[in-house]
């Protein structure tokens, strides 16, 4: 980064926040998809599993969204309420 110091941090703040808005957009959009095709009763019968990674994605984009938005990051972590995503945060090079 070039200039000053303090307008580089303001421009990574308002970036990762836009990341953090685009990230809880997709999460909506992808929940709202999940929702019409469980209106199908063929779709959610033999589909569920797919169905459920669905839903399982949108989680995961809200809570990135979340530690964005976080004043803490790190502390951040401790909340997210999908233990997969939070184990990876907890080894971030095992994987």
């Amino acid at each position: 980064m070039t200039g000053d110091p303090t307008s580089d941090s303001a421009r990574i703040a308002a970036h990762l926040t836009t990341v953090a808005d685009v990230l809880s957009e997709l999460a909506a959009e992808i929940e709202e998809l999940g929702t019409t095709l469980c209106l199908d009763p063929a779709i959610l019968q033999h589909h569920i599993g797919t169905l459920q990674s669905i839903d399982l994605i949108a989680q995961k984009q809200r809570w990135l969204a979340t530690l964005l938005q976080a004043d803490c990051p790190l502390h951040a972590v401790s909340t997210i309420g999908v233990e997969a995503l939070k184990a990876r945060f907890a080894s971030p090079h095992a994987h």
